[in-house]
């Protein structure tokens, strides 16, 4: 029997057809709102295997990273990687000023804007002051005293920390 002049399948049809592109365009609005896996940049790297590391006084972090031939290296340098994104992690164990150095290196520019809020949020804070030669270095909250440097150039960036010999 017909319900306002439709018959039931044409009513079920309908419902059916509505409900089922209502939840089509649900679900699109939803992939297109959520945030895509974000890869992690070279400063990123920098500091999950350097800085805080040094800032925390224990070693750099190497885990998951080949290392490169030793034959390959510099007397006292070891290198990992490279990473997915092409980053280096070059290790030196008798940096020219300091104890012991970490940095990351890319042969490509990335300009990162976490890099530069943290130089400022640091230099605006006291824990770090402006050195020689382009690097900070950090106050009397940690001893041995760091060194922190961020450059990027035409086809390269590089961020590299080194545990000095200075205590405050």
């Amino acid at each position: 029997m017909p319900i306002w002049g439709l018959r039931m399948t044409d009513l079920a049809h309908r419902y059916h057809v509505g409900i089922t592109s209502v939840l089509r365009r649900c679900a699109c609005a939803l992939v297109f709102l959520l945030p895509l896996e974000a890869k992690a940049d070279a400063w990123d790297e920098f500091v999950a295997r350097c800085l805080d590391p040094y800032e925390h006084l224990t070693l750099e972090v190497v885990a998951g990273l080949e290392p490169q031939p030793l034959e390959q290296m510099h007397e006292a340098q070891r290198v990992f990687g490279p990473t997915e994104e092409g980053y280096l992690l070059v290790l030196d164990a008798a940096p020219t000023s300091g104890e012991r150095a970490c940095a990351i290196e890319y042969a490509g520019l990335e300009q990162s804007q976490a890099a530069h809020d943290w130089m400022v949020e640091q230099l605006a804070s006291g824990r770090y002051v402006t050195g020689e030669d382009g690097w900070m270095v950090s106050q009397d909250w940690i001893e041995p005293r760091l060194m922190v440097r961020a450059e990027t150039g035409m086809s390269r960036t590089y961020y590299a920390v080194v545990e000095t010999d200075l205590e405050s």
